[in-house]
């Protein structure tokens, strides 16, 4: 049977030498061809393989080199093809395998990374980075510093997950990824330190803010690099859980305790009839806290976490203890933002 062909728009060469060797193609908001020149050795100039944006991204980021872009795309299709002859930018793209002899003949040897293009990438608009400062006064040692960051890097994360989820524009497999985070920690009964370490490594690197600086003087400062909205969406937290507390804490216990006496706290879920008493109680009383909590409703936190009511409860008792953790710095007066109010 013919092979379907398809079109992409020409978007920019990356490596030019005696001509294009390295060019990439847009298909829609979602999907990239990244291409290289055959020399004329196959019936088309160049080969390509289709990506999503992230893994564009990363390879950008150098998270891996060109030869296992093109060997692995997340969208698993590579295409053959020549640029129009009239200069134009529709690109008709003939599907084709990755056999042995493509791999020898148009795969790069390993070390070329994205740090060795001939031109910059333009296209690709990376969220807004900013440098949050915390002030920090009283005493601290090390290792506070390091729960403190530790406390603003999982709630971080938590709240760009949701962000990624909700997304209509996130490509299925990185949401289903999010999901999988959620839900394996707890596959054996679980820890509120598991689920974080899974959410952040789901995320890689631009959902974990990083130190920039340190100042360990009394009064000092803590510089934490990360997205500016994702920053605003944690200060928006800490301020509702501040004036909220009484009724969060009420609603954690609530919680917390119904899944203690019904020994889930430690144990798994999936033996659990989710149309039963328990799991609907579960439900019930999750909702409640999800509520008070406000990070993102009730619904959007169940489906996360693959309609497993109790599941989902242990990811609200997790966000309200590293949230309450988190707080206690900022009421104790050892933590602070500039010109705004906590």
């Amino acid at each position: 049977m013919a092979s379907v062909r398809t079109k992409a728009n020409f978007e920019q060469v990356l490596f030019y030498l005696d001509g294009p060797q390295l060019i990439s193609l847009s298909m829609g908001d979602k999907s990239k061809v990244i291409a290289v020149a055959t020399d004329n050795i196959a019936r088309h100039g160049f080969f390509g393989a289709k990506v999503s944006i992230h893994q564009f991204s990363e390879y950008l980021n150098e998270r891996f080199d060109l030869r296992f872009l093109m060997a692995y795309p997340d969208r698993h299709a590579w295409f053959e093809f020549d640029l129009p002859a009239d200069n134009g930018i529709i690109v008709d793209l003939e599907p084709v395998e990755l056999t042995k002899a493509r791999i020898d003949a148009f795969l790069p040897e390993h070390g070329l990374f994205a740090r060795d293009h001939s031109e910059d990438y333009q296209s690709i608009v990376f969220a807004e980075q900013t440098i949050q400062r915390f002030n920090v006064d009283g005493k601290w040692d090390m290792k506070e510093f390091g729960k403190f960051h530790s406390y603003v890097s999982d709630l971080y994360s938590l709240s760009r997950s949701i962000d990624l989820f909700l997304d209509e524009q996130v490509e299925i497999d990185r949401k289903r990824k999010v999901m999988e985070s959620f839900v394996k920690p707890w596959e054996g009964g679980g820890s509120y330190y598991g689920f974080f370490r899974s959410l952040g490594a789901a995320g890689g690197r631009d959902y974990r803010p990083d130190i920039k600086a340190i100042q360990w003087a009394s009064p000092g400062h803590i510089d934490i690099v990360g997205e500016h909205d994702s920053f605003e969406k944690l200060k928006g937290l800490l301020r509702h859980y501040g004036s909220n507390r009484k009724v969060i804490m009420d609603n954690y216990d609530h919680l917390w305790s119904y899944l203690h006496e019904m020994k889930l706290l430690k144990s798994s879920s999936k033996h659990l009839d989710r149309k039963s008493a328990i799991a609907i109680e579960v439900g019930e009383r999750a909702k409640l806290l999800s509520r008070s909590l406000n990070i993102t409703s009730y619904r959007t936190m169940k489906r996360m976490a693959g309609n497993d009511t109790v599941v989902a409860g242990k990811v609200l008792l997790a966000a309200q203890r590293r949230t309450d953790k988190l707080y206690k710095f900022f009421v104790e007066g050892r933590a602070a933002i500039a010109g705004e109010a906590i």
